[in-house]
């Protein structure tokens, strides 16, 4: 059985191939990027790649993976709506969509890399499949959020919760791609001031009765 030490030396170097992963996959693509690139990029050999994975498509998946966790937990971070109840709704939002950009700056590799995992979702092969699941789950985490924070202010959607998450999303990956083609900060006022508006737009107090919509 693998002690400690070497279980964290394998650990690290499993980040350190993500890490490269990442860098190939923006510059060469998917189908582009070779297990030998991603090799050289870390500074491995194919032994320690086979050590860790099996081929190329489960190290996409676990890059996927490590990336979705950690902008779900900056997800939570930023949506945390305790200490901002006192203010009015419209800021409350505006400061956590900010807080998220924060949190999670532009990142012209990772948005290539995703752009990559994206073409693989709509092509419908096995690692398609694995990440349009991986993504509705990440979009499902959105919408809780939303209704969560809307709940704390006692309001809820007129519209479908995955509607709403939809607007949200895509509005942000869109504004995102623009800041990162003019190569510039992204549209803070778009964050802080639209986004809220039009969510607000759509929102109701809860009912007091208990009853549905």
């Amino acid at each position: 059985m693998a002690g400690p030490a070497a279980t964290r030396s394998r650990q690290a170097t499993r980040e350190r191939m993500l890490d490269a992963a990442a860098v190939v996959l923006a510059r060469e693509g998917i189908q582009g990027a070779s297990v030998e690139h991603i090799c050289e990029q870390a500074g491995f050999t194919r032994g320690a790649f086979y050590s860790n994975f099996s081929n190329k498509d489960e190290l996409v998946m676990a890059l996927f993976e490590r990336e979705r966790e950690a902008m779900l937990s900056r997800m939570r971070e930023a949506a945390e709506p305790a200490e901002l109840l006192g203010d009015d709704l419209t800021v409350v939002i505006g400061t956590i969509m900010e807080r998220f950009l924060v949190l999670q700056p532009p990142d012209r590799d990772w948005y290539l890399a995703h752009a990559e995992f994206e073409l693989r979702g709509v092509r419908d092969d096995e690692v398609g499949r694995a990440f349009n699941e991986a993504w509705r789950a990440v979009k499902d985490q959105v919408v809780l959020l939303i209704d969560a924070v809307l709940a704390q202010f006692g309001l809820r959607l007129t519209i479908a919760s995955g509607h709403a998450a939809t607007v949200l999303m895509g509005t942000y990956d869109n504004a995102l791609r623009e800041a990162l083609i003019e190569r510039r900060e992204i549209d803070r006022d778009l964050l802080r001031h639209t986004l809220p508006a039009l969510l607000l737009s759509v929102v109701e107090p809860l009912s007091t009765d208990g009853a549905d919509r």
